[in-house]
């Protein structure tokens, strides 16, 4: 007998391998799930831009991606000492608009050449609204605490939804032909806008997707991570305290189920090989200068050196580096 019901992923066609180059942006549940997809060893970049939450934010950053054009000017703003982006999160802050401008920058560029060589994007859509500054109608990816009668709130619809990734998948695909997508809906619940509020803007996005992986099925790909959360877990105790946010145990939960379906066998093999130079790299010695540690770690950098003769990347890691660097210590 069934006590619960097991959400189907239908994924086939993704098979990330140990050596792809991967992406996540998007909303705070991408943070969660690029964290492990690092911890396991694989080449991931995590919302190098911040976090982004509506769809009208994502795709400014992916058409900045396949531009070599900088950020226009008016991207960029001053107050009280500090100068902030208006597509980007405050760690891009900085005392001078040459300073601030050079951040981005300097991500903006590294991401543009990434993109080319790209395995997947992982996208996740937090909500349908977004905001607009009064003033130019310029969308925001971060208010940067600013007044709230600076901005206009609007949502965005179905066929709006689509309209703007459909122009910014033709763009990545233009430099990037074989870049497969792989989209999800965060579990996260905007109570600020209502719970019916708030389920409405999660249809427009499931909707959304939906359509996108239709009309892209070799392409592009739907995680269910919302599903997951609200019809396979279904119970408060995977929330946590703020009954809001999905648990560490429901994020361990789904990155289980997507490492199922995302992954092929030699990754999943692979991630338990990393697994055991991962762990050696958290002990925390006691007597870091005896010669059994020294031992630990030239065991640790045997296993190392074995990984990064079938996986030749690895030898360009920081865990690589911070391994010789203990070595020599």
């Amino acid at each position: 007998m069934e006590f619960r019901t097991t959400v189907k992923t239908g994924m086939e066609g993704v098979g990330i391998l140990p050596e792809d180059e991967l992406t996540l942006l998007g909303s705070c549940f991408a943070v969660h799930i690029g964290r492990r997809m690092e911890e396991a060893g694989l080449d991931t970049h995590v919302n190098p831009f911040g976090v982004l939450y509506n769809p009208l934010s994502i795709a400014v950053w992916c058409r900045a991606m396949v531009s070599e054009e900088p950020l226009s000017a008016d991207c960029f703003f001053e107050d009280r000492g500090l100068w902030h982006c208006w597509l980007t999160d405050s760690s891009f802050s900085a005392d001078t608009r040459e300073a601030c401008v050079g951040k981005v920058e300097s991500v903006r560029r590294m991401e543009a050449e990434r993109v080319r060589t790209l395995s997947v994007l992982f996208i996740t859509l937090g909500t349908n609204r977004f905001y607009r500054l009064c003033g130019n109608g310029r969308v925001v990816g971060n208010c940067h605490k600013q007044p709230a009668s600076m901005f206009a709130e609007e949502q965005m619809d179905v066929e709006q939804t689509v309209a703007v990734f459909e122009e910014v998948l033709e763009a990545l695909w233009h430099i990037n032909p074989s870049l497969k997508i792989v989209f999800t809906v965060s579990p996260y619940r905007y109570a600020k806008y209502g719970y019916h509020e708030s389920q409405l803007g999660k249809a427009v996005l499931l909707l959304s997707v939906d359509r996108l992986c239709h009309a892209h099925k070799k392409h592009c790909f739907y995680f269910p991570a919302y599903e997951i959360v609200l019809d396979e877990l279904r119970d408060y105790r995977f929330y946590a305290a703020d009954m809001l946010h999905p648990s560490d145990v429901a994020v361990e939960y789904i990155w289980e189920r997507l490492s199922e379906v995302c992954f092929t066998d030699e990754t999943r093999g692979f991630m338990v090989e990393w697994e055991a130079v991962s762990r050696a790299l958290s002990h925390r010695p006691r007597h870091p200068e005896s010669a059994a540690y020294r031992e630990f770690l030239r065991q640790t950098m045997l296993k190392m050196d074995l990984l990064t003769e079938k996986y030749p990347k690895l030898a360009y890691s920081t865990v690589y580096d911070r391994l010789k660097s203990l070595l020599k210590y």
